[in-house]
This record gives structure tokens, sequence and C-alpha cells, in this order.
């Protein structure tokens, strides 16, 4: 029953949780309306029984000073307004549901689903999100609804373009904006989790010729070369190296590409490969076959990289072992990243399969007795 003027400036006299508001602080929030428009809606809040009014001799004349209000909560209820401490406590509830969620996923996974980084990510993310306290209550629910996507996105092995994660997470290819991919880009590691900017690419180095029938690419001349998935299943032949050699941290392949030796080709191992990374892989290694090398971190994540990469070097009835990824190298790093409740139970996990070669076998134990585990940028 309030025009339009009378009910937008009620709308900000009650986002505040005071008791008692003074008629200045009320002018004030009534602006750009004229005084005499917001005298008006306080007589019509008096009169309704709304707010007591206190008044007091000015000049000789009576004019109220501040108000109280009678039952604030109640019209902020039928003016669905927020208030302050109505946001604290909807905040409040916001993280407590996402700390539950992650401790039940954290406790649950199975092995497949076992990333300790992604726990890692998702920690620090909600970590991030529960400190920044001016964040709006409508943002911080997307970002709570991202961490939830990103999650399930890794879960279901999901692989894609940047507006294939945002159908995924918020019903439409557009649905995210500038601000939401740079907090996601700061929070996760975007590439590792396969949601790609642009098309999937797999990186090469070395004496390597690569041949589409009549037509080839040399990449001996060339530091490093970038070639599309859908371009590598197009293979129809390659030179036969001595050996591949996978290297999971993109700094040490681009530093191993530069003093590579004869016979050896380099491949970039882009964290947990995505199925089309294997797959393209798998038909590059059936025409150029040749035993393997593969080096990741000293993780509990990258022993179980190697061990998903090796298995295509196996059903191609092909050799692999792990490559500077073992006790050594983790007890000569300086490095001192503890291992989270995620990483014993992938280690565990890991221990459990016959299959696990003995080199990362004894690194697993020796993650587990010394509590910690290093990146091979270190090292490598």
């Amino acid at each position: 029953m309030l025009d339009p003027d009378h009910g937008a400036v009620l709308q900000r006299w009650a986002r505040s949780d005071g008791a008692r508001r003074s008629r200045s602080a009320l002018l004030k929030d009534a602006a750009p309306v004229s005084i005499e428009t917001a005298e008006a809606l306080c007589d019509l809040l008096l009169r309704q029984g709304w707010i007591v009014r206190h008044d007091r001799l000015v000049g000789g004349v009576w004019q109220w000073a501040f108000i109280s209000w009678r039952d604030l909560p109640r019209l902020q209820g039928l003016l669905g307004v927020s208030s302050p401490r109505l946001r604290v406590e909807e905040r409040q509830a916001l993280i407590e549901d996402a700390d539950t969620w992650l401790q039940s996923r954290a406790e649950t996974a199975d092995g497949s689903a076992l990333d300790p980084d992604l726990l890692d990510e998702l920690g620090r993310a909600l970590m991030q999100l529960r400190e920044e306290k001016a964040l709006r209550l409508d943002l911080l629910a997307i970002r709570l609804q991202l961490l939830r996507a990103v999650a399930v996105w890794h879960d279901d092995g999901r692989q894609g373009s940047r507006r294939d994660f945002a159908l995924h997470a918020r019903g439409a290819t557009k649905a995210l904006g500038d601000a939401d991919w740079r907090w996601l880009e700061v929070a996760f590691d975007l590439e590792r989790l396969r949601i790609a900017r642009f098309a999937a690419v797999a990186w090469l180095a070395g004496n390597l010729n690569l041949q589409w029938n009549d037509q080839q690419v040399q990449l001996g001349p060339l530091h490093c070369l970038g070639l599309l998935l859908a371009d590598l299943m197009r293979v129809s032949a390659a030179s036969k190296p001595e050996r591949w050699w996978l290297i999971e941290n993109r700094a040490s392949f681009e530093r191993q590409a530069l003093q590579l030796e004869v016979g050896v080709v380099l491949v970039w191992m882009p964290g947990r490969p995505s199925i089309a990374w294997l797959e393209a892989v798998a038909h590059l290694l059936r025409r150029a076959p040749a035993p393997a090398w593969i080096s990741a971190d000293a993780d509990p994540s990258g022993v179980d990289i190697a061990c998903t990469v090796g298995a295509v070097w196996q059903a191609q009835g092909l050799s692999w072992q792990p490559h500077r990824m073992g006790v050594t190298q983790l007890s000569e790093t300086s490095q001192d990243w503890p291992l989270n409740d995620h990483d014993r139970r992938l280690i565990d996990v890991l221990l459990a399969r016959p299959s696990l070669p003995q080199v990362l076998r004894e690194l697993c134990l020796e993650m587990h007795k010394e509590g910690r585990k290093a990146e091979q940028e270190a090292w490598l």
C-alpha cells in the first residue's frame, strides 16, 4: 500500500538491525527523496504502530529526534529485506554446509576419485571464502556452487572447454563471467582438472618426425611443439625413438627439452591426463613403439598418475619405469609439504595394488614414514 518513494525509503531504513535510529541517520538514508517525503513516511509508521517516536524541544518547536522499532524483524520479513544479522547467519550457514560437504567428500571418495591436490585446492578456496567477509551473499553462494561443480567434474572424469564447464556448473555456456573465471584460475589448476580454455593440446620435444600421409612435421629443430590431440589422432606414421620420456611438471619439461639425449622424445603429462590425451598418446605409441621413462611429482598423486600413464605402455606390450621420482629425490629435496588425510588414503590405495612398481612402492612407504611429499620441479 506504500507509494514507490515511501517503499524504497522504508527498505533502506529497515536494512539496519539498530533498534533505535536517529533523525539525522534516517534522513541521510532517505536521500535523494525530499525531507517532506521522509517526514510523511515517519508519520505513517507511527500511525500504523511500527515505531515509537521520541520528540524533543528544538527552538521552541517539538521535533522528533529518534525512533524505536517495535517489531523490526517482522517488518524486515514483510519487506523482504535481509538485515546484517540475518546476512551473517545466512553466510555462516552456507559456510558450515560447505564444510560438512567437503569433509564428507574427503571421507567417502573412492580410490578413483582420490586427488589430494584437489582436496587442498578445495580446502584453501573454502578458507578464502570464509575469510572474505565483505563478499555479497549471492556471490558467496555462486562461489560455493562452483566448488561443488569442480569436485563433481573431477569425480565424473569429465573433460572439455570452459564453456562445457560453465554449462555443467551453472546451466548455461556463458553463465560464468570474467570475475568467476579469475577466481577459479586462482583457486584451481584448471588445466590439470581438464577444463581447457582452448582445444586440448599435447606438448612434445625431441628428434621426432610425424607424418600425415604425404605431409610431415619435424620436431628436431624446435624447443618444443604443441599439437592438437585431434591432429595427433590422425598421424599415419612416425619415426621411432629409442625412448619416450614423460614429465609432469611443465617447467621441468621445458628445461629438459633443452638438454635431451639423442634418441629420447619428451612428452608433457598435463597432471591427471584426460581420456582424450591418453588415447592420443596410445595412438602415437602404436605408430612409434618404444619403452618409456615416467617422471611425476614425489607425492601420492604423482605415483597414481605415473601408473595411469604407464598402463598405456603396458597395454601395447611395452615396458615403462619410474624415472627420477624415487626415495632419493624425496630425501634430497628441502621441500617439506605435509601429507593431508587424502594423501594418506591414496597411499593406502596404491600400496594395495600388486602391480605397483617396487620403486614407487618404496617411495610411498617413505612418504608415509616422513609424512611429506615434494614437487619434481625442485630437482628435475
